[in-house]
């Protein structure tokens, strides 16, 4: 890693919260804290660079369950980077971080600051495929759905492609806000902005990318026509070749 890692520590008891503070700064990290969810998300909302965030679990009191749940509606991009101090998980913890966080006994303080700089390494590492400069058309790919993401990100990288993953609309808006890409391939169905909700975005946001989009889908029934008449659509793991086919149409366009 190269500089000092970030970190935003969240805690609505002044004594953790101290604790915590002294820890990480021990750990060589860059500490913000916030005693209270309110001060948390005008710390995030601030567009701060934040790599890891330690906040207290609970999802109907605690600062650090308020903050999870505001992150997932504006700051989609932060909803992995966050290691929640629990000394008890409870039986809504997964549906509700959906596999993407830890969560670590305050007692077990070595555990706490590993696990919050393996999210930092996570972060600094790009995505396979994407190295820092390439001649490889960039692609865009979103879906809800860990495991297919994973498998298409492979197949699209064996093509010859520098792949970009995200797994809601509302992180590949965030992305498309940050950069344009080549191509954009995006489920029709996901549970954090759909791939309709984000034609949207690029249409009224940066409509020039309107013909670089295809979707993915899992119906037949699905159909583009009252969103994005015209743009092509295929069945996830069905015709390939025809979605490698339109993809290479679409960066002959766009690199002409």
């Amino acid at each position: 890693m190269s500089g000092r890692p970030s970190a935003l520590v969240i805690h609505d008891d002044g004594d953790v919260l101290d604790l915590l503070l002294r820890l990480f700064e021990g750990a060589g990290f860059d500490v913000m804290t916030a005693p209270t969810a309110f001060r948390a998300r005008t710390q995030l909302d601030g567009q701060r660079h934040v790599e890891v965030v330690v906040a207290p679990w609970d999802v109907t009191h605690a600062a650090g369950g308020e903050a999870y749940r505001w992150v997932l509606q504006h700051r989609p991009d932060l909803r992995s980077r966050f290691v929640f101090v629990a000394d008890e998980v409870p039986p809504e913890f997964d549906a509700v971080v959906g596999g993407r966080c830890l969560a670590v006994p305050l007692a077990a303080l070595d555990e706490l600051v590993r696990v919050a700089q393996g999210i930092v390494r996570r972060v600094r590492t790009p995505p396979r495929g994407v190295p820092v400069t390439t001649d490889r058309p960039s692609l865009l790919l979103a879906d809800d759905d860990p495991p297919l993401l994973e498998v298409a990100a492979e197949l699209f990288y064996d093509s010859g492609y520098a792949v970009t993953t995200v797994e809601s609309g509302g992180e590949a808006c965030i992305r498309l806000e940050l950069r344009d890409f080549d191509a954009i391939v995006l489920d029709w169905h996901m549970h954090d902005g759909s791939g309709a909700d984000v034609y949207r975005w690029i249409l009224k946001n940066k409509p020039e990318l309107a013909a670089r989009v295809v979707f993915l889908c899992e119906s037949d029934s699905d159909d583009t026509g009252p969103v994005a008449p015209g743009r092509p659509m295929f069945r996830k793991g069905q015709d390939f070749a025809g979605l490698a086919g339109v993809l290479r149409d679409i960066v002959k366009a766009v690199r002409r």
